[in-house]
């Protein structure tokens, strides 16, 4: 009877007990500043003030820094993520897990923003006299349909991107990747499993079939030796929090015939400039993130000079798929301008006619195109 009495307060004292190791816990251990497997600065003690209190922003800021700092974070956010994938939520965190561990961010949707910025990019062409090229790449999980789970919502890419391109107008030289992507497919991995972006694979598909729009003949594959990286955890895994995923691998090309010297990479943010020899930067590797391995990642300002490259120049407005991409292409340009319209706010046409361009090329992922709001500054 006494037994049977104690048990009835068993699952309280846990729950008591619990509570008052995970605060003891809280009390004693470090606080991290950053979170590797996250990718994420975690927040810092709220600021505490008359303001701040009587508007409720100390009480939210408290809570958000108190989850943040929670012993054992980590655990408990993979724990939960496979809770949600076994009882059947798949994609909850806006991350779906396909075959083969591939984490494919949800689809894009229907947006005005992406009618809108195809506007913006027609103006920007119609008020240009060097020509404009574009091209959109899809998702990962539009081009690997063969590896999605089986429930999952639809990837239309080829449709929003079809739309917007008739919108661009007939100044702009639009090449098409999506259908090719598509027709590969999940027989070459143009994309990581554990991250949004394409593989240097996939960027060199897409600098082959720029090549007849832009003006010069493709490299063969055979002309580049690939450096093999190991161990990078992309975005996708961050938010995915299923951490039992094995890594991905990144690849630089390097072309047997350049020099590394031929190569200078100037990176201006501002009044900071910053100088390589390499289209590839080692140090970044060191980071949780390595694909900023590719270019130093994003900057607002990037000059990349090949001298060994015929004496023409491309300007490159972009987000951070370029990257991969802008090494294929400096093999053909002397110079190669990139610009990021997060950062840069000058006229790219201004740009473009200073350093006496042959084209500027327009590079955005679907996702990204999507949501930005800064092609507005084009011109």
């Amino acid at each position: 009877m006494k037994l049977k009495q104690a048990l009835k307060y068993l699952p309280a004292v846990l729950f008591v007990g619990f509570i008052s190791v995970m605060f003891l816990l809280w009390l004693i251990l470090p606080k991290q500043h950053y979170s590797a497997q996250e990718k994420r600065v975690l927040a810092d003690f709220p600021t505490l003030n008359a303001e701040t209190l009587f508007n409720g922003n100390f009480q939210k800021e408290l809570d958000t820094y108190l989850s943040d700092h929670t012993p054992a974070r980590s655990f408990f956010i993979g724990l939960n993520a496979d809770y949600q994938l076994i009882t059947g939520r798949n994609g909850q965190s806006g991350i779906y897990l396909g075959k083969d561990e591939y984490l494919f961010p949800k689809p894009v949707k229907e947006s005005e923003n992406l009618l809108r910025n195809a506007q913006f990019i027609k103006e920007f062409a119609d008020s240009s006299d060097i020509p404009v090229y574009m091209t959109v790449i899809p998702s990962s999980g539009y081009v690997n349909h063969n590896k999605l789970p089986l429930i999952h919502e639809e990837y239309t890419d080829d449709q929003l991107i079809r739309s917007f391109s008739k919108a661009l107008g007939d100044k702009v030289q639009y090449v098409d990747s999506a259908a090719p992507f598509f027709e590969i497919g999940d027989k070459g991995q143009l994309y990581y499993r554990t991250d949004h972006h394409w593989t240097s694979k996939g960027a060199y598909k897409c600098y082959s079939l720029l090549g007849n729009a832009l003006g010069y003949t493709p490299l063969k594959e055979e002309s580049f030796t690939k450096e093999t990286v190991t161990d990078f955890y992309g975005t996708s895994y961050a938010k995915a929090a299923l951490w039992a995923i094995a890594p991905d691998v990144i690849e630089l090309w390097h072309n047997k015939k350049q020099p590394e010297d031929s190569v200078t990479v100037e990176i201006r943010d501002g009044a900071d400039v910053k100088t390589s020899h390499s289209y590839f930067f080692p140090d970044q590797l060191r980071n949780d993130d390595k694909y900023p391995v590719f270019l130093d990642g994003n900057h607002s300002l990037v000059t990349v000079t090949n001298e060994n490259a015929e004496d023409r120049t491309l300007v490159v407005v972009k987000d951070s798929y370029a990257h991969t991409i802008v090494p294929f292409l400096s093999q053909h340009y002397r110079n190669i301008i990139m610009v990021d319209l997060r950062y840069y706010k000058k006229d790219v046409s201004a740009l473009a006619k200073e350093h006496q361009a042959e084209g500027v090329l327009l590079l955005y992922s679907l996702d990204n195109l999507s949501e930005d709001t800064n092609l507005s500054y084009l011109f």
